[in-house]
């Protein structure tokens, strides 16, 4: 019997020995010569900026060495690129998509366009998160956030309009924190907004944390409240889900925090191979910590922050797992769509 065992095992063991070099081979082969196509749903931007930047270092850790290259496909708030990516571009390693994560407050809220579901993308991790803050002229007498609650007047804020950070930001600072602030939509741009402010035709602003720190190193601005995300010099500030007075208006302001959070992410289709998700993973993860991409990022302004994929699966898993109340109160407040 001890010889029959050895007989059949001993090829098996030559068999498995052999397979792990066949297997980093076949994936080299296969990368080798080709192209990847890195989706984006957007023309301009952060995310854009960001997305290019990581394309260029991307294919140098993928056995093989294939080229990266950048597909825009705006359409629909980016619903048009994820459900292209999840729907019909081939899953073989070969198409990846850089999502703008607020898709998900669009599937939460059962938006007629989506045709995904973002717990189903095999996800290879994120670039960094994005903040959001709100600041105030720097000629009012409130040098922060309680002063000014504190004083009982209220502060005209500019926004370009529901769905935008803009102007969601200070709505639900106003709903559920019962700050005094009169919002005034209608502005095109950010800048705009900066500019209404400059002129002292409103007194606010919100945005990504990014732009409103460069506004607040000119001394145009003096931030005084800020979402979950912190950015460096923006830690101390009071976060809008601790100044919440009731827990739906908490849940709310976690949701909207929630895609700020994730960031800038990176994802194959569902069915991608396992062990070129795996491949891809690895690659990412190395080529987020690469010098030459924290130069040209550091050139772009764009902070980098890798964040592994579990973290970005275990972040959709919370967004998508909301209460019925809370799900009912949130269309009141968040829309999807905005800029």
């Amino acid at each position: 019997m001890k010889h029959k065992d050895y007989h059949w095992g001993f090829p098996a063991l030559l068999a498995a020995l052999s397979l792990a070099p066949l297997s980093a081979g076949a994936q080299t082969s296969f990368y080798e010569g080709k192209t990847i196509t890195a989706v984006i749903g957007a023309n301009g931007g952060s995310l854009e900026t960001a997305t290019r930047i990581v394309s260029r270092h991307l294919g140098k850790y993928i056995p093989g060495n294939p080229t990266v290259i950048v597909q825009n496909m705006p359409g629909a708030a980016h619903l048009v690129a994820t459900n292209h990516v999840y729907n019909i571009a081939k899953p073989d390693g070969l198409t990846l998509i850089a999502v703008n994560p607020a898709v998900g407050i669009a599937q939460l809220s059962k938006v007629n366009a989506v045709r995904f579901d973002l717990r189903k993308f095999e996800w290879l991790g994120s670039s960094g998160a994005d903040g959001v803050a709100m600041a105030i002229r720097p000629d009012l007498p409130y040098k922060t956030w309680d002063e000014f609650m504190k004083s009982g007047k209220e502060l005209v804020v500019g926004t370009t309009g529901p769905g935008s950070n803009a102007h969601d930001f200070p709505l639900l600072l106003k709903e559920f924190a019962g700050a005094n602030l009169k919002l005034v939509a209608g502005y095109p741009a950010n800048a705009d907004v900066l500019l209404a402010l400059e002129r002292k035709e409103v007194d606010a602003w919100a945005a990504f944390s990014t732009t409103i720190k460069i506004a607040a190193d000119r001394g145009a601005v003096r931030p005084i409240v800020r979402g979950r995300v912190a950015i460096p010099g923006f830690e101390q500030l009071p976060i809008d889900e601790n100044l919440a007075k009731n827990p739906v208006g908490k849940a709310i302001m976690g949701i909207r925090a929630v895609p700020l959070t994730i960031g800038r992410v990176f994802a194959a289709p569902p069915g991608t191979p396992a062990d070129r998700v795996k491949i891809l993973r690895e690659a990412f993860s190395k080529a987020i910590h690469d010098k030459d991409l924290l130069a040209d990022a550091k050139k772009a302004k764009i902070g980098i922050n890798y964040i592994p994929p579990t973290e970005v699966e275990q972040a959709f898993v919370e967004l998508m797992n909301q209460t019925p109340e809370v799900l009912k109160e949130m269309t009141k407040y968040i829309k999807f769509g905005g800029g």
